[in-house]
């Protein structure tokens, strides 16, 4: 009977390992999707203004 309680208490930590597991990895990957996003809008915005300014402004030697 002891060997039987010890193993549910085994598979109850396994458990909660793999949950935690998952939820972290969750965590980062809607970290990194909202960093990205985050990003890809400055980059974005950043481009478009580069665009806009004529290459006299940017560099007057040219």
């Amino acid at each position: 009977m002891a060997f039987s309680t010890e193993q549910g208490k085994v598979e109850t930590t396994n458990s909660i390992r793999i949950a935690a597991g998952l939820i972290f990895g969750l965590g980062c990957f809607s970290a990194v999707l909202t960093g990205g996003i985050f990003v890809g809008q400055t980059i974005g915005e950043g481009l478009s203004m580069l665009q806009t300014i004529a290459p006299v402004e940017v560099d007057p030697l040219r």
